[in-house]
């Protein structure tokens, strides 16, 4: 098999002929590589180290998937401002995160309902960027559409902040209640154009945790959400898996039972909290798992401890089932070195 055919195997949960491994790295990582290294992309780098490539949407490259595209009113002029006749949201960002949340009290709840009553999603053809993408992958791995977060992390991440959002939702259930219910609403129309994307895996990119999500709020609210995202793309025919980087050990019943294809970036002990195993005992053996090679292994301890951390990490369940090891890199600096151990171990033990 080519990289290609591998991971396509195992998305649809079909024997692969070897093991499988990816990465995810940016300019962190690609400016600190060797002299004659400068300049690689992504996807150079992945193919210089040997690992099969799952790109999410154009990681990295000039160009990328644009569909759904949300729209605010024609009023809006400015992503940091949003408008309506009611009063005005900002929010202030720092590196990509916010640092002022919009919404922080029960009339900015009002008025933030009222501007996604007025939001759309708007389609665009990715047709072409697909195919530009692929041609540059080739049979070395696939791409993928990665979108999101649904409604709960948009608000508890982007929106809110956690603080606010357990406030508000404690103190005025009804008006949060009216909020939730209309962004999922809209966003139904968006996971109905996610369902059309030329990629045969739609990731939801949820960064689900119970450092910010309790096992109540999953249950009544995101899990539902994801369900919804789930049914849609499975009635288009394609594969769902949702993005959950987080200590998801105490929701694995709940995440059962949104139907999920698998799980991108399930990470273990000590970073996470949820071992690939048990991920198995309670999603069931066929469940796909894109599972992060703990920081603790691939960038903290000595490199000369990578082989025997893998060595107990690939049990024969492990090595059965539709995994895909991912020593992820994204935002850190990560040497060279440790990739080339990851992949001389990989090619060892195939």
């Amino acid at each position: 098999m080519n990289s290609r055919e591998r991971i396509n195997a195992i998305m649809n949960k079909k024997p692969a002929d070897r093991l499988a491994w990816t990465t995810i790295v940016d300019n962190a990582t690609l400016n600190a590589l060797p002299d004659e290294m400068k300049g690689m992309s992504g996807i150079d780098f992945q193919r210089y180290i040997g690992c099969d490539i799952f790109l999410l949407n154009c990681w990295g490259m000039n160009m990328d998937f644009s569909s759904p595209q949300l729209a605010w009113s024609e009023d809006d002029k400015a992503i940091h401002e949003l408008k309506s006749p009611e009063g005005t949201l900002t929010t202030i960002y720092r590196n990509g995160h916010p640092v002022k949340y919009p919404v922080t009290s029960l009339r900015e709840t009002d008025i933030y309902r009222q501007i996604w009553e007025s939001a759309r999603f708007i389609p665009h053809d990715d047709n072409q960027v697909y195919k530009d993408i692929n041609a540059i992958i080739g049979d070395d791995g696939i791409a993928t559409r990665f979108w999101g977060p649904s409604t709960i992390p948009r608000l508890l991440e982007y929106d809110m902040g956690v603080m606010n959002f357990y406030y508000l939702l404690n103190d005025y259930p009804d008006e949060m209640e009216a909020l939730i219910n209309t962004i999922h609403e809209q966003e139904l129309r968006a996971f109905d154009l996610l369902a059309k994307s030329p990629c045969d895996v739609i990731i939801l990119c949820e960064n689900t945790s119970t450092f910010y999500i309790s096992p109540d709020v999953y249950r009544k609210y995101n899990g539902r959400h994801v369900r919804d995202f789930v049914d849609i793309i499975h009635a288009s025919g394609k594969i769902a898996i949702i993005h959950m980087c987080g200590h998801v050990k105490n929701l694995l019943h709940d995440i059962k039972d949104t139907g999920l294809d698998g799980i991108h970036a399930l990470t273990p002990p000590p970073t996470g909290d949820t071992p690939f195993e048990l991920a198995l005992d309670i999603l069931g053996e066929d469940i796909i798992i894109i599972g992060v090679l703990d920081p603790t292994i691939f960038i903290l301890n000595p490199i000369e401890e990578v082989p025997s951390a893998l060595d107990a990490l690939y049990t024969p369940r492990l090595r059965q089932s539709n995994f895909v090891l991912c020593p992820a890199a994204d935002g850190i600096t990560v040497p060279l070195d440790r990739f080339l151990a990851v992949a001389d171990w990989m090619n060892q033990n195939q």
